[in-house]
């Protein structure tokens, strides 16, 4: 929407210059997306008087002129048909630039000439190109043509929000700024006289579809004499973008523009019967509109019609037929309301987008019908000479009922964290047109005008309040803003490169999740998984609760590619999960992936390298590492949706932040995959990476300088209790002398032919050095002893 400045300033005492306005509507939130100047032409051109104006010889078209510009006289060469002695012209001196032409200095059949006296067109006042303008014998000599006619102006390309109808028109926009910068303004009611012949003795009116359309306001004026506008009605509607056609289609594009509601007119003498309907369009039938296209219509459609047929698309476009033209003598008057859903569907159904529809599809006040209705007729009666005929048909089913809005002083300051007197408040909200109602019980009760639909909420009031009051007017409280979880993102950059780097595909999935799928995770009835956010209208079955855990995406994922032919699969996802503990709701984010199938690419000279439990527990200890997690446990898993003896539960003290797996073959045929189909074992790591995060250590990592002194390697290998973990061997083995024994690595596990039931074979390679010497081969010995005495004291092994 375009916003003149000078149209505005006779609404209200304009103060600002345009720079000023500008900032000023952007703070009040109407977005300004473009400023344009008018008036730069018309400034080059100056008011000067044809002194004297005789033929050209040899031409019968060409005059040469004597013109005086106030400053100098100088001859022109001027082909205009109503150039005369002592007429007062638009003068072009040489050096003004019209469009991309530059007036110079010619010859023409050698006559100088030293300036152009300019036409309508060629100054972007009008169409007229068929003479010169005339000016008033009164205009002043040497005055620029944009100052005489005041085409200076600066007009505002707004963006108005759909929720603000109201600004769509200058009154609009000035009662905004009216109580934005607490200045009076300045309306006044239309004034005119009706003649005595009476409107319901000449037309009759009958609403079909009192659903779509709330109000219907008709008057008649007649013998109106169709003809051009005047300049300054020309003026304000070229600012704006509009092109003027004659006095009474002007008028009403005025209002239009004025008020932010349309307004149409039609010829009287050609509506048959003399009757006008508001009805649904018939099947099939068409309208020749305005802009010579043809629409076929549907019963969908709203038509303002006569007994012939429909004469206008309702609140879009008015037809070709009955609208007004050079021979019209009277018309009549609509001022109406439609329900903005009919006027969006019609005007996208047939592709028509026009002024009228651009307000009506967002919602406008049926009252505005009586102030606009009466506006445009005073407006015609004065162009036009029409004579107003004694009262209107007003009909529809809208029922004015006040809206009510109550407003706590409290809430206010809680919201804005400003301190507002009773006030103040209400000088803001009374400044916008609400009306005071009363002080109750701590509320402030408004009454809203129809033009502002969109205040229905006690928080529709404080956002008023806060814009009027000035966003940089609250007080600045510099807080830390906290705008991203900077360790999470870290944290989660870091695992997400770890496992790309691993051949693992990053994948998402919805938060939304099937509780039939938690049963087949064979989860017991009180299972902390089990604990899921319900949806209170969820679109099915399959989509009813929140995620609680990712291990079922990952699983169904992997379903998806095997189907397809992928059987090396690894995946992860890191996201949020959701839980309903005892109505208490919580979120936090895990990592979940899954491994299946051969661990890197397989050729024809090599064996079977599947995925196995070593591999997902390596993932988790990169995994572990990487968060720089230190003292971790791995001890048994009983989750059931993991085969028993191939998978661990990882602690941090007493807080359990993840576990991995073999998925149970059970589980894994619940979701689909069928086993004597794919063979091959699915492992999973699940995590949960808040709790991880909270347990990290945020501190770098210091470097060690590497020892100076050579290392010692040997390996030892034993029988060992299968009851008897990896972890505490480790411990044991490093507590004889950790200074000295740097690593502790298994290195084979054995178990099955010539192993007794219930033991296995394990092999230990245990690294040996030192910061300050070189090692002997004595003290690697009796620190050997030490550690098979320690393991046969406390786990009972026995040497192979």
């Amino acid at each position: 929407m375009r916003i003149s400045y000078n149209w505005l300033k006779q609404y209200i005492d304009l103060k600002l210059t345009p720079e000023e306005l500008e900032d000023r509507l952007t703070f009040a939130g109407i977005e300004v997306e473009a400023v344009e100047k008018s008036g730069n032409l018309q400034k080059q051109i100056k008011i000067a008087e044809v002194l004297n104006c005789e033929k050209m010889p040899d031409s019968d078209h060409l005059s040469l002129c004597q013109v005086n510009d106030g400053s100098e006289t100088v001859q022109v060469v001027c082909g205009a048909p109503n150039v005369r002695t002592g007429l007062k012209v638009a003068f072009a001196p040489v050096g003004t630039i019209l469009g991309e032409f530059k007036i110079k200095k010619a010859k023409l059949r050698g006559y100088q000439s030293l300036g152009m006296i300019c036409s309508e067109k060629e100054l972007e006042l009008s169409d007229n190109h068929d003479g010169i303008i005339e000016l008033p014998a009164d205009a002043p000599i040497g005055t620029d043509l944009a100052t005489y006619y005041e085409l200076e102006d600066t007009v505002y390309e707004v963006e108005i929000t759909p929720n603000r109808p109201d600004l769509l028109g200058m009154v609009g926009v000035a009662r905004d700024l009216s109580a934005l910068l607490n200045i009076p303004l300045k309306l006044q009611t239309p004034v005119f006289q009706e003649d005595e012949e009476k409107i319901e003795d000449l037309l009759t009116l009958d609403i079909e579809a009192t659903d779509k359309c709330p109000r219907y306001k008709a008057r008649i004026i007649k013998n109106v004499e169709i003809k051009e506008s005047p300049d300054w009605l020309k003026r304000y509607l070229t600012a704006i973008g509009m092109r003027p056609i004659n006095n009474i289609v002007d008028a009403t594009n005025y209002v239009m523009m004025e008020w932010g509601h349309p307004i149409h007119a039609f010829d009287y003498d050609l509506l048959t019967d003399k009757k006008i309907i508001i009805r649904n369009a018939v099947e099939g039938e068409k309208l020749t509109a305005l802009n010579n296209e043809t629409y076929y219509l549907t019963n969908d459609d709203l038509v303002i019609a006569d007994s012939d047929g429909p004469i206008a698309l309702a609140g879009i476009i008015g037809g070709n037929e009955k609208s007004i033209h050079d021979k019209t003598v009277n018309i009549v008057v609509e001022a109406a309301c439609f329900e903005y859903p009919t006027v969006r569907k019609s005007s996208y159904k047939h592709k028509v987008f026009t002024d009228s529809s651009y307000r009506f599809e967002r919602g406008l006040s049926p009252e505005t019908c009586d102030v606009i209705s009466e506006r445009t007729c005073e407006l015609i009666a004065e162009l036009s000479g029409g004579k107003i005929v004694k009262g209107s048909l007003d009909k529809g089913s809208a029922k004015l009922t006040p809206q009510i809005v109550g407003l706590r002083p409290e809430r206010v300051k809680k919201v804005l964290t400003i301190n507002l007197d009773n006030s103040t408040i209400i000088a803001y909200l009374q400044n916008l047109g609400l009306k005071f109602q009363e002080d109750k019980n701590n509320t402030l009760f408004f009454e809203i005008p129809s033009y502002r639909n969109d205040l229905t909420r006690e928080i529709d009031l404080i956002e008023e309040i806060i814009r009027l009051h000035g966003y940089n007017n609250v007080e600045q409280r510099l807080k830390p803003q906290r705008i991203m979880n900077h360790a999470l993102f870290n944290a989660k950059r870091k695992l997400q490169d770890l496992l790309i780097n691993n051949r693992f595909y990053d994948t998402v999935t919805l938060s939304f999740a099937n509780p039939e799928d938690l049963d087949k995770l064979k989860l017991s009835d009180d299972a902390y998984l089990r604990k899921a956010v319900k949806l209170i209208n969820p679109q099915g079955t399959d989509t009813s609760i929140l995620r609680t855990n990712l291990i079922t995406d990952q699983i169904k994922i992997a379903l998806y590619n095997m189907n397809r032919g992928s059987q090396d699969i690894k995946t992860f996802e890191i996201n949020k999960v959701y839980h309903n503990i005892d109505n208490q709701y919580n979120e936090n984010y895990r990592l979940s992936g899954l491994m299946t199938g051969n661990r890197t690419n397989q050729y024809w000279q090599d064996g079977t390298n599947n995925i196995d439990f070593f591999d997902v527990k390596g993932i988790a200890e990169e995994i572990i590492d990487a968060l720089k997690i230190q003292d971790t446990k791995f001890q048994a898993c009983e989750e059931p949706y993991f085969v028993g003896n191939m998978s661990l539960e990882i602690s941090k003290g007493d807080v359990v932040i993840g576990r991995i797996g073999k998925l149970n073959p059970q589980v894994v045929e619940n979701f689909g995959i069928n086993i004597l189909d794919f063979k091959q074992d699915i492992f999973v790591f699940d995590f949960n990476l808040t709790e991880m995060l909270t347990n990290s250590s945020t501190s770098p990592r210091e470097f060690v300088e590497p020892s100076k002194f050579p290392l010692i390697r040997r390996d030892l290998s034993f029988l060992s209790s299968v009851e008897i973990t990896i972890e505490n061997i480790e411990k044991a083995i490093k507590s004889v002398n950790p200074s000295i024994i740097k690593e502790v690595k298994l290195i084979d596990e054995y178990k099955g032919k010539g192993i007794e039931y219930g033991s296995r074979s394990l092999t230990f390679s245990i690294i040996f050095g030192s910061e300050k010497k070189t090692l002997t081969d004595n003290l690697i010995e009796n620190l050997f002893k030490k550690i098979l005495k320690l393991l046969e004291q406390q786990f009972n092994i026995k040497m192979r």
